[in-house]
């Protein structure tokens, strides 16, 4: 097998996984902890036909990043929905295919992008997002990254124990240290789904991964500080682990049980917030303080939210056909997340 071919089964699980939730008739949407605000469409004359959001990340200034991995292509939209930038390698970099399958911020001072198979495995870009250049050698585009407030890159990768390493990197994505993460009960599952996500907020790093269902609060040097789970009985435990062999991957999931961490992300400079999916297609989500105190959960829902940053969630609206019977880009409808008291 090639290195190659992880990755594109990877990728293939997340994008199935993903239209089996988004393509659920949706009721509307209501939730305990969270309101709508607003919708912000990605509809402008200038804005490039969006094929799926994989992924997004939101600055200080809520301006969008967004990564589109069928249509390849990144795009910086400013809060509103206005298209800023369409993030372009190939004026650094002619002739190399650009396959994105993340981008981040890299706080108000340069954006970087994770790469996929092919070509170079990162791209660095100002923050109006002008090419800078390729990524540095040592950068081998790890499953989830962050950018702590000093601007250095942390990542993590994920498969077997050996693999599960937190690494520290300069802007450019060169590989300053690497630290072991305690290993899981189910490596092959945290290799296969490529779903969970890292936070690194300059004084602790917080990962979470489909491999287990805690969550690892980190020192910067990677450390194990604390585990963060509270749970009830909605929540199962994986029955048995994926097979290391990547050909029986799809025959095995019919017969793996359990519920997995689906998304993880910095919800507000004193939150964090995890969302679940399980094998009945059910999803829910926690909030926790960064000291692991449960603020708020909801779980059996069917809608998840793709990102969550200065205090509000994202999630992908629905669109009605214009007048020349085209389907434009869906809308990100906007929640803002309602803090109860900690119990």
């Amino acid at each position: 097998m090639n290195r190659n071919t992880l990755p594109i089964i990877t990728i293939l699980l997340v994008a199935c996984s993903t239209l089996h939730i988004y393509a659920q008739e949706k009721p509307p949407l209501q939730f305990k902890h969270f309101e709508r605000i607003r919708a912000i469409k990605l509809d402008n004359p200038d804005t490039p036909l969006i094929g799926m959001i994989e992924h997004i990340d939101v600055d200080s200034n809520s301006r969008l990043l967004i990564t589109d991995w069928q249509g390849k292509q990144t795009l910086l939209f400013d809060s509103t929905g206005t298209l800023q930038a369409s993030l372009d390698p190939s004026t650094c970099h002619p002739a190399f295919p650009f396959d994105p399958s993340a981008a981040t911020f890299g706080n108000d001072e340069f954006i970087f992008v994770k790469n996929g198979s092919a070509g170079y495995w990162g791209y660095q870009f100002t923050a109006e997002g002008v090419c800078l250049g390729r990524a540095d050698p040592s950068f081998s585009s790890p499953r989830f990254i962050d950018v702590d407030p000093d601007g250095i890159i942390y990542g993590v990768g994920a498969g077997p124990p050996t693999e599960r390493m937190l690494k520290l990197m300069n802007s450019a994505g060169k590989v300053l240290a690497e630290f072991p993460l305690p290993p899981v009960k189910f490596p092959n599952a945290e290799s296969h789904y490529a779903h969970g996500g890292l936070i690194a907020d300059g004084t602790h790093i917080f990962y979470a991964s489909a491999g287990t269902l805690d969550i690892l609060k980190l020192d910067p040097n990677g450390k194990l500080v604390d585990r963060i789970s509270e749970r009830n009985s909605w929540f199962r435990s994986l029955n048995k682990d994926l097979p290391a062999d990547a050909g029986q991957v799809f025959s095995a999931l019919k017969d793996i049980r359990g519920t997995t961490i689906w998304n993880f992300f910095e919800l507000t400079d004193q939150t964090i917030m995890v969302q679940y999916f399980n094998r009945d297609g059910e999803t829910g989500y926690q909030v926790f303080t960064k000291e692991g105190v449960l603020l708020a959960e909801e779980l059996g829902l069917n809608t998840l939210f793709l990102h969550g940053g200065n205090g509000v969630v994202y999630t992908m609206g629905q669109s009605d056909f214009d007048s020349r019977g085209e389907l434009p880009n869906p809308p990100l409808e906007v929640y803002r997340f309602i803090s109860p008291q900690p119990r």
